[in-house]
Order: C-alpha cells, then sequence, then structure tokens
C-alpha cells in the first residue's frame, strides 16, 4: 500500500520540494515527456545546485489572478508605473521578486480584477460548472509513493471535500475555445490532469472528476471549462507511466541523459507534404 498525505503548504515550500528524496511533479514529468531527462534535472530544485526559479511579469499576472479567484486574497504589491522602462521601476520590480513579493504595474492590476470579476459572473451563468472553487479548499497539497517506489508531489488549485472533483484555473494569452484547445490539450493539460487523478486514486481508490476552469487573459475575458474523455485520459496516463518509470531510472543510476548521441532524422510532417504537393500541381503561369 502507498504513503499519501494530503495537506496545504505555501507556494515557496511546494516548489522547493519538501519530501525526503527528489520527488516528481506533473510539471517536471511534463519536461522529462516533451524534453529530456537533462531538461528536466535542469528544473528541478532539489537536484540542480544552480535552479533559479524563473520570474516572469505574464506568469505572475495568473498567479494574483489565481490568488484574488481561489482564495480571495490579493498578493501583489500595485505600483503606479506606466512599464517597466526605467532602471528605477526595473529595481523596485526585481528588489520586491527578491523577497518573495509580487510587483504589478497599476494598469495590469485593474484588469486582473476584471478579469477574477468576470471569471466569477460566467461561472455564476454556467449550467454544469456553477459549482467550481466551492465546497472544497485551495493549494490542496497532495504527496504519494508510487508503486515503482518513485515519490509523487500535487498541488491541486481547488479540491472538493468529497475528493470526487479537482477544479484547476488557467489564464491563458491564447483563446480558450473548446473546438481548437485541442492541440494544447494533448501538448500540455493531459499530463497534469492524469497525473493528479493519479494521487487523488491513491488517496480514495476512486477515480476523480478533473475540470479545468480556463480564461483568456485579455477582454472579453471568456471562459470555458474543459473535461477530458476517455481518449485524452488514456494519453495522459501512458505519459505519466512512461515518466515516472523514466524518473525512477534515471534517479537509481543518476544519469539524466539530454538528446540522443547520434544523427537523427525528423519525419517530414504530413501536411508540409500535402502542401508542397499542392504547389507543384498548381503551378505558377508566367
Amino acid at each position: 500500500m502507498s504513503e499519501v498525505s494530503i495537506h496545504q503548504m505555501s507556494e515557496a515550500d511546494y516548489q522547493r520540494d519538501p519530501c525526503k528524496v527528489p520527488s516528481l511533479s506533473a510539471s517536471i514529468a511534463k519536461i522529462l515527456i516533451g524534453q529530456t531527462p537533462l531538461h528536466a534535472w535542469t528544473a528541478h530544485p532539489r537536484l540542480n545546485p544552480n535552479f533559479v526559479r524563473e520570474d516572469k511579469e505574464i506568469f505572475e499576472r495568473g498567479t494574483v489572478a489565481h490568488a484574488l479567484l481561489l482564495q480571495g486574497i490579493e498578493v501583489a504589491v500595485v505600483l503606479d508605473l506606466d512599464d517597466w522602462k526605467t532602471k528605477a521601476a526595473r529595481e523596485t520590480r526585481d528588489g520586491l521578486r527578491a523577497i518573495g513579493q509580487i510587483p504589478i504595474l497599476k494598469k495590469h492590476w485593474e484588469s486582473t480584477k476584471r478579469m477574477v470579476e468576470r471569471a466569477r459572473e460566467q461561472l455564476a451563468a454556467h449550467k454544469e460548472a456553477r459549482d467550481a472553487f466551492t465546497n472544497g479548499k485551495p493549494e490542496q497539497v497532495i504527496t504519494w509513493t508510487d508503486d515503482h517506489g518513485v515519490i509523487c508531489r500535487a498541488r491541486m488549485d481547488w479540491l472538493h471535500d468529497d475528493y470526487h472533483t479537482i477544479d484547476d484555473y488557467k489564464s491563458s494569452g491564447r483563446d480558450v475555445n473548446p473546438e481548437t484547445i485541442a492541440s494544447r490539450i494533448v501538448d500540455d493539460w493531459d499530463i497534469q490532469e492524469a497525473f493528479y487523478r493519479r494521487g487523488i486514486k491513491k488517496l480514495t481508490a476512486q477515480d476523480p472528476r478533473f475540470r479545468f476552469i480556463a480564461q483568456e487573459n485579455t477582454e472579453p475575458f471568456a471562459l470555458s471549462v474543459i473535461g477530458f474523455g476517455p481518449d485524452i485520459q488514456w494519453m495522459g496516463d501512458s505519459k505519466v507511466q512512461r515518466a515516472i518509470d523514466l524518473w525512477a531510472k534515471c534517479l537509481e543510476k543518476d544519469k539524466w541523459p539530454g538528446y540522443p548521441d547520434r544523427i537523427c532524422f525528423p519525419m517530414l510532417p504530413k501536411w508540409a507534404e500535402e502542401a508542397e504537393v499542392r504547389r507543384q500541381q498548381d503551378g505558377v503561369s508566367i
């Protein structure tokens, strides 16, 4: 039987990885599968002695919106500046980041508040997700030992009290149209969904429902609620299992290979081949 625990902790403590040995998270699993073990080692705070967490304004704005929507708290230091172009503005920004605070321009703060208000309005009117971010707790951390002996951790945006539903909030600079979002799902979201479900199944022996509450971060701040069917869940489960197997081998041997040490021959994408055939058929009249 796998050891499982669930508790709350700060994001900073979670990001530092509090487990007794370097643990696997969904974000590291994505890097393992999408890039290489070397990239995963570089991105892990317990493995890379020179690890530095990347701070980007777009990520910080998402963090602020996240805290407002899920916890109702203001985590930003609002600065009445036009931009970060001056040296003084950049020094102020970087100084706040250095002490763990989140600087945000006043214009972005006002925009972020409007975005959160629109999210609440749209969820209240949603026919099937009115209960999103209710009857539960935010930022629940679950750690478990996988059947392969790998220690895993996940920090869930919102876990319902009955453990039957996980809600995850994503703000995006791209559209969140359910009809066109599939490519991003299989490049990223499928691993997170499968990884979190795996942890809750260890805790409850039940397969929970997972919902992405996706919102555009520009006007009109449109929102959609995305769930996965069996086909995408199968792919996510397969990727997570590969990531766990690979993580276990890399930890055991302390080897973190990068790209193949041989000449590689990428396959011609089908769409590129079809486009060239069309160009040849159409020809050019001179």
